[in-house]
């Protein structure tokens, strides 16, 4: 059975922390990596932030970028393409690779590198810290759960359960002022009872703040 662990990591050498720094509130999600060669990844990332100008201004003097390019832009996101150089010093690609780590997610900031992956054993986590103890990489293991194939996490963490019961909540008007549905009639419509409804929705609104804006660890699928 395959374990699920969620880790906070920082190294001031990872690349595109000298960009963030320019831009504190900017975040960076890792949409895709591709590496043809280990060290030098190509990272396609979605950046949400209020100073976007700024922010490519400092991609493009990035020690730790050989080149970007913008590809999308939705008003309040913007879509980047971004090869990494070969002269950067802390890539953890090839630590992951060997550890035999699955990346989930990556969300980059100023304070670091927020990562859910998808272990074999407890082995391959405490071979994981090893490597990055010798990349002098500060690790911080903030969830950890089995994934025994039962259910499946989507986005952000969330159960199709939440997701459902979230989602209907947001149509039927839950969370709107006034409300247009009680959470009795929400339980009706999803089958449930009131408490499970309460509680799925609770849960649900706890992963998506604690995997958007950080938090504490849950691990309840409910």
């Amino acid at each position: 059975m395959s374990l699920i662990a969620e880790f906070r990591l920082f190294n001031p050498n990872f690349p595109l922390m000298d960009s963030l720094s320019t831009v504190p509130d900017m975040q960076l999600r890792v949409e895709q990596a591709i590496a043809e060669h280990s060290e030098q990844p190509i990272l396609f990332l979605w950046a949400n932030g209020d100073d976007f100008e700024t922010f490519e201004s400092a991609l493009a003097s990035d020690r730790t970028v050989e080149d970007s390019t913008r590809i999308e832009d939705t008003g309040d996101r913007r879509l980047y393409r971004v090869q990494v150089t070969e002269r950067s010093e802390m890539v953890l690609y090839p630590a992951e690779l060997e550890a035999g780590t699955s990346r989930l997610s990556v969300l980059a900031s100023e304070d670091g590198v927020k990562t859910r992956m998808r272990l074999p054993d407890r082995r391959a986590i405490r071979q994981f810290r090893k490597i990055c103890d010798e990349y002098d990489v500060s690790l911080s293991l903030q969830g950890l759960y089995e994934d025994d194939g039962s259910t499946r996490i989507g986005r952000y963490g969330l159960s199709p359960k939440q997701q459902t019961a979230l989602q209907k909540a947001m149509s039927r008007g839950y969370y709107t002022v006034p409300r247009t549905i009680t959470l009795e009639d929400l339980a009706r419509e999803l089958d449930i009872s009131r408490q499970a409804a309460s509680e799925r929705l609770r849960r649900g609104c706890h992963l998506l703040i604690k995997n958007t804006l950080g938090g504490a660890n849950s691990n309840s699928d409910t």
